[in-house]
């Protein structure tokens, strides 16, 4: 599977042509945190006035402890973006082979609506693999707003047997590396 490094230009001009290729008008914009976070801050730049945004937090596990997350990020950056890439695949394989968790159906999601209705909803996240994450938002908004219309967009979807699709994408089979990736090296070299 290919890796692709997007630096902060390069994340900017993604998400602007991912953002060209919504069809709905949403009224309610969620990010999922922590990648999705920043979608959602390039989806503010140009929102209309009226749309109002919230953030859910719904992640897999990852590296805990601020010493152990130093201490790989700076393994990370010392490593050649061959090894890096070659992690990255290795991680995915991983993820994707683990036993799916079950999709959250309690979660709860604060939307502060001034709108007495909404009627469309958009999902931005960095990243779609196993489509866990995204479902669960997605079932529990329809829980919450049964009568909305909710889409989905992320910037890579790595995986097309996921539980769920999205509606937009920018990349398709490929990972990405972001600028707040752990492995992500400044320079475009690598």
């Amino acid at each position: 599977m290919k890796v692709l490094t997007l630096h902060k230009s390069d994340f900017e001009k993604h998400c602007q042509d991912l953002f060209l290729k919504i069809d709905i008008q949403p009224n309610v914009v969620v990010g999922i945190l922590n990648g999705g976070g920043f979608v959602l801050e390039e989806f503010k730049k140009n929102a209309s006035a009226t749309t109002e945004f919230a953030i859910v937090k719904l992640q897999r596990d990852s590296t805990n402890g601020i010493k152990k997350k130093k201490l790989l990020q700076t393994f990370l950056k010392a490593s050649p973006i061959t090894l890096l890439d070659g992690l990255r695949r290795l991680e995915h394989r991983r993820n994707l082979n683990r036993k799916l968790k079950e999709i959250q159906s309690d979660l709860e999601i604060e939307i502060k609506s001034k709108s007495k209705s909404i009627i469309s909803i958009l999902i931005l996240d960095d990243a779609l693999d196993s489509g866990v994450t995204i479902k669960s938002v997605i079932k529990s908004l329809n829980k919450q707003f049964p009568n909305s219309e909710i889409k989905t967009a992320v910037i890579s979807w790595t995986n097309p047997k996921s539980v769920v699709a999205p509606d937009f994408y920018a990349f398709k089979n490929t990972l990405v590396r972001f600028p707040w990736s752990l492995d992500y090296k400044t320079n475009r070299r690598g």
